[in-house]
């Protein structure tokens, strides 16, 4: 864990793969301050598997705050990511209609608004490639991150690395993560921005696997 950013209100750190955002995290903090982790509310999550730039309130009003950003459109979130092949066109608009199976702990593109059915939208470029891989710049429109792993799935190009919407096998580290998270600081009436390079080994050893592993 690094510390982008830190306020008396809130926190913001670039989480590792493998680290948890429920527990680890509120816990490490605590630990560095002397604190109790009940004392911070994660508010942008990324699973165990991701890596990426995380905001951590420490109180519940604050939280709340945030959280109605990410439901109003008003936090955006840049990310990189990694995929088998070349999207077509390079650059775009990705929009759905997202279900989420609780079930099966997956997201699936459907036709139709029903009950459970979400909207997603998405804008990305492609960076650079390096056959038989590609490095892809994505903003998220709405919704959160899982969005863009099942939206690329959608289009034969599962993210290098993703356990659930990606190829069977497993590279070292998920091929996404979070470059740049701006939200509106209502205290401060100030539109705020974080970004953080990826780790030196994250996302570009994935440019680096095996071909039988991106297939």
């Amino acid at each position: 864990m690094k510390i982008i950013h830190k306020t008396a209100e809130y926190t913001v750190v670039c989480k590792a793969a493998g680290e948890d955002s429920e527990h680890d995290l509120p816990e490490m903090l605590a630990e560095q301050n002397g604190d109790r982790a009940t004392d911070y509310y994660v508010v942008h999550r990324l699973d165990k598997a991701a890596s990426g730039l995380l905001v951590l309130a420490r109180d519940r009003q604050t939280a709340g705050e945030l959280s109605r950003q990410l439901t109003e459109n008003r936090l955006r979130k840049t990310y990189l990511c990694v995929v088998p092949g070349v999207p077509a066109p390079v650059s775009g608009e990705m929009q759905d209609l997202l279900y989420q199976d609780k079930m099966k702990k997956k997201m699936f593109p459907v036709k139709r608004k029903r009950a459970g059915v979400k909207e997603a939208s998405l804008t990305y470029r492609v960076l650079e490639t390096q056959a038989p891989l590609t490095l892809v710049e994505v903003e998220l429109q709405t919704g959160r991150f899982h969005q863009i792993r099942c939206q690329f799935a959608a289009r034969k190009l599962p993210l290098v690395g993703d356990g659930k919407y990606g190829s069977r096998v497993r590279s070292p580290h998920l091929a996404l993560f979070c470059r740049q998270l701006s939200f509106y600081d209502a205290k401060e009436k100030k539109e705020c921005s974080f970004t953080a390079a990826p780790a030196a080994e994250f996302p570009w050893t994935a440019f680096s696997c095996a071909s039988d592993e991106v297939k």
